[in-house]
């Protein structure tokens, strides 16, 4: 996490599951830690853990 940065919200949809993400590779550092492959997969973390987990930075971590 950088210094003083403002972490993100991932606009993730308000359905209770994703079911399918695109294959489109834009990665985002989640505020875990983890790079995910794009927004998509981190709000599948989000659902599937109910972590708030946000966008730390629109890049790997």
């Amino acid at each position: 996490l950088e210094e003083g940065g403002l972490c993100v919200c991932p606009s993730c949809p308000d359905t209770h599951e994703i079911l399918a993400c695109p294959l489109n590779l834009a990665p985002v550092c989640g505020t875990d830690g983890i790079t995910y492959a794009n927004e998509c997969t981190l709000c599948v973390q989000r659902q599937t853990t109910r972590v708030d987990i946000l966008i730390a930075k629109e890049e790997s971590c």
